[in-house]
Order: C-alpha cells, then structure tokens, then sequence
C-alpha cells in the first residue's frame, strides 16, 4: 500500500479511503462520517478502531479488492493514526491499542492516557504551534488539499517514534499538555464541578474560566454540554461523538439551536447576539457572542438559562424538523466548519 494524495491522481487510481469521503475509484471506505460506506462489521466509533478492525477481518483481502492506494480528504490525528494503520498493518496491530487511544484522544478531545495524549498534543503542536516550522512551511501553502498532502507526507515518517519516544518531541506536545493537566486539577480540588442530567444526555459543567476540552471531557461521557462560567458566561454545544457514526452507545440527535437562541435574546439586557451554529456542523456552538466572537457576559441568571436550554432539549426531542442525526444525514459529507 502506499499514500497518494487525494486529488487528481486518485480519481483514476482504485484506493481505499480513511476517515473521509471516497471518490468514484475508491472500493472501501474505513470512516466514522455522516452516511459512510463501511462495512458494517467493521464500524467502531473511531477510524482509527475501524482500520484495526480491517486489519483483523480474516476477509481483508476482499475488502482490499486489490488496491494499493490509501488516502484522506483532510488531516487530523484520527485520520493519520487510520492511515498510518493501513501503511502499515502488522506494526499497527501490534501497537492497535495505543493507535487507537490516540485516535480518539484527538478526534473526540478525550484524555486518552498519558502517551496517547501527548502523541495528539505533539501533532497539534506541529500543525498550530507558533514556533512550529511545520506551521512556518504551511503558511505559504493556500491550497486545502496541497496542505492536507504536505501535513501527512511530513506526519506520516513520524509516527514510529511518536510511538517509541514520544519524548522526543515534548517541545511540540508540552505546552499544551500542561494546560490540560493543570485544567484536569481544577475538578480534583472542586474549583470546576461537572453535574449530568443522564435522560437529556446532558452535562453541566460550573467553571471559574475556560477549560481545555480533554479535561471537560473525561468527567463525562454525555454528548451534550453545557457550560456555565464565572461572570454570567454561558455556552452550550455538541461533542463530535453526536457528529459520527457512533457504535459503542446510541447518541441521541441534535436539536438545533436557532430556536433557543432567538428566546434567550429577548430576554437579553446585555449588549451582545446570541447565536447558534449550523446544527450539521462538527461542533455546533451556542453563546451570547461580544467582539470578535467572544463569549459575552449575560444578563441572564444561571438558573433561567439551564432551565430555558433543558426545556429546549426536551420539546426540540418531538419535533423532527429540529433534529439532526448522522445516520439521517441528506449528504455523504458535510463540511467540517471549525467552531469557537
């Protein structure tokens, strides 16, 4: 197998595609996205998990129907980690556990142990970091796909000893790490609380600021997340498990957010629009926006605003025109529109 770039040359090349969307030569899809076409004893909630679980089919062959292509119309780590996985399929067996951990640390934000975690920091801090020169290099790159090629033609090599020694790389993953584990230590000495309203799928999280989202996420499992910050700060989103194609536990659907949006407006004494994503966004947000989409402070108690957004959440549940499902996805793909 090798990596060739999604883009013209694909488009006559029979391939399998990872954690994306194929194109008319491709013969297996191995993704979690909206209206996917994996096979469905190989779905897992993660790509990563779902090229393992190829790995393993005693009908791999089959499923290969003889290609040697593999490709991804985007980079992220779940996407390199599939990839890599494919590239590689007995050393990817061989460390599938840690693959995968990595996987869904970065697709789903999730603390996923230490290694897999720093391995996901250390890519972001590749990609995003400001003394970064792979960040350098991407800036002169326009072209969405010539930088998804470029990013996974530099990542790709590196995986191995990301694996081995991910050490190595600490000037990459240590910044944002210890964020995330100093935000960790806010809920072990209770100045971050987390509550769940379990039949809404609903988290409550009471925060002095904002947190890194691994440390919200490994308090909860619930797809549905609020969050209530010191100075009458408010947010409400989806995590990206309500985005895929979740296998390990039924998510429930979106409910769009346009309508609550428009109510807590008028109730709103503060300057400020509260707005709501696209609900087929990957991470639909819902705030009181101040300049520069920042979160605004709201002349909204706590209490009215939980209580306005759990009645949200219950109605919305009822009415079909506000739900949004992946599963009941109109399209294939669905842009991915990156969200504050």
């Amino acid at each position: 197998m090798k990596y060739v770039p999604y883009g013209p040359e694909l488009e006559n090349t029979p391939n399998i595609i990872v954690d994306g969307r194929g194109n008319a030569a491709t013969v297996l899809v191995l993704s979690h996205w909206p209206r996917n076409k994996t096979p469905a004893e190989l779905k897992a909630d993660s790509s990563t998990e779902i090229a393992i679980n190829y790995l393993r089919s005693p009908e791999r062959e089959r499923y290969r129907q003889g290609a040697e292509a593999v490709s991804n119309n985007h980079y992220d780590v779940d996407g390199l980690m599939s990839m890599w996985a494919v590239l590689n399929p007995e050393a990817a067996l061989e460390q599938a556990g840690l693959l995968v951990a990595t996987g869904e640390c970065g697709d789903f934000d999730r603390w996923s142990g230490e290694h897999a975690t720093k391995i996901a920091c250390a890519l972001y801090g590749m990609e995003l970091g400001k003394d970064s020169p792979v960040r350098q290099q991407l800036a002169s790159i326009r072209d969405y796909l010539e930088r998804t090629e470029f990013l996974y033609r530099h990542t790709l090599p590196l995986v191995p000893e990301l694996i081995s020694n991910v050490g190595s790389f600490e000037s990459f993953w240590h910044d944002e790490y210890e964020r995330v584990q100093r935000d960790r230590e806010l809920f072990t000495s209770g100045d971050a609380s987390v509550q769940e309203v379990p039949e809404l799928d609903l988290a409550v999280f009471t925060l002095p600021r904002r947190l890194h989202d691994m440390a919200l996420y490994e308090q909860t499992n619930c797809t549905r997340v609020a969050l209530v910050i010191d100075g009458h700060r408010y947010q409400a989103r989806y995590r990206y498990e309500s985005w895929v194609e979740f296998k390990s536990r039924r998510v429930p659907p979106r409910v769009d957010f346009q309508p609550l949006a428009d109510l807590l407006q008028t109730f709103e004494g503060n300057d400020g629009e509260w707005t709501a994503d696209e609900v087929r966004r990957t991470l639909p947000h819902l705030r009181l926006r101040g300049p520069e989409g920042s979160i605004s402070s709201s002349s909204i108690t706590p209490g009215l605003f939980l209580r306005l957004l759990v009645q949200h959440l219950r109605d919305g549940a009822e009415k079909p025109e506000l739900l949004w499902s992946p599963t009941d996805a109109e399209v294939e793909y669905v842009e991915q529109l990156a969200s504050d």
